[in-house]
């Protein structure tokens, strides 16, 4: 049985690479246990996030990273540093280079090495561009939306859909929430000022944006939003009710404007 070794690493991503790399080599006959701090192993979580956005598997995303902090690199040294065994590790090249994200280096044995970060990126966002616009073109429904009631959930696809109705906004906008909503929301609040849009907004920080109209009001727990009398989505950041429906757009508008009239009878 092999003796096992605990090894405390830090640094940046290039030279943790490195050194993990250098242990594996140097100590063959030990079972190597590497230890990364929660800083470190955010970083290399948030990079592998990214490339499993772009097409990359986890497999494939840890082997990138290899391959980029490498000059050149067998499928055996890629099995041995990151882990994966070596069937995997040979399966995960193969598609890596048939992605068009590594290249091999031809010989005894057959090396790999990494596209460049600024190819990847440019590559992706070619490739990204083109399958959009053909979404874009050829994704056609003939569904009316009018009277659906939609639920959606997550902080994320909540924020999503709130600056794509903004965005989407041709007239007016009524928005009540809280701060932090508001300050997630600035650039597209900002981009429909500047289009000349009507825009009120109900909150406890205007984050010095030049709204129509701006009403302090605290501890606001939840969202109203309205775009051009014709959209309404309400609800919290976990949870939100979206709809294009008449008569639910009036009565959250509404709410809106007696909310208004009180917060305005107060400031007098």
């Amino acid at each position: 049985m092999k003796n096992g070794i605990n090894i405390f690493l830090k640094g940046n991503l290039r030279r943790l690479v490195s050194q993990i790399r250098f242990l594996f080599l140097t100590y063959k006959d030990f079972i190597v246990i590497v230890v990364l701090n929660s800083t470190t192993k955010g970083i290399i979580m948030d990079i592998i996030k990214a490339l499993n956005k772009i097409g990359f598997t986890n497999q494939e995303a840890l082997i990138y990273i290899e391959l980029y902090n490498k000059t050149e690199i067998t499928g055996y040294e890629v099995a041995k540093i990151t882990g994966i065994s070596r069937s995997n590790a040979y399966t995960a090249l193969s598609h890596l280079v048939d992605k068009g994200y590594a290249y091999t280096v031809e010989g005894t044995p057959v090396k790999y090495v990494a596209v460049p970060k600024e190819d990847l990126i440019k590559n992706s966002k070619r490739e990204y561009d083109k399958a959009l616009k053909v979404i874009e073109k050829e994704l056609i429904s003939d569904k009316s939306n009018q009277t659906a009631y939609i639920t959606i959930k997550g902080k994320k696809n909540i924020y999503n859909k709130l600056r794509n109705i903004i965005d989407g906004a041709k007239e007016r906008i009524y928005l009540a929430s809280s701060s932090h909503i508001v300050g997630e929301l600035k650039e597209q609040l900002n981009h429909c000022i500047d289009r000349g849009l009507k825009v009120v907004v109900i909150s406890d920080n205007s984050y010095n944006l030049n709204f129509t109209k701006f009403y302090h009001k605290e501890d606001i727990s939840s969202i109203k939003l309205i775009v051009d009398t014709k959209e309404v989505i309400a609800g919290t950041t976990t949870q939100c009710l979206y709809s294009k429906n008449e008569t639910l757009v009036a009565v959250i508008r509404e709410a809106l404007i007696n909310e208004i009239d009180v917060l305005t009878m107060k400031g007098r």
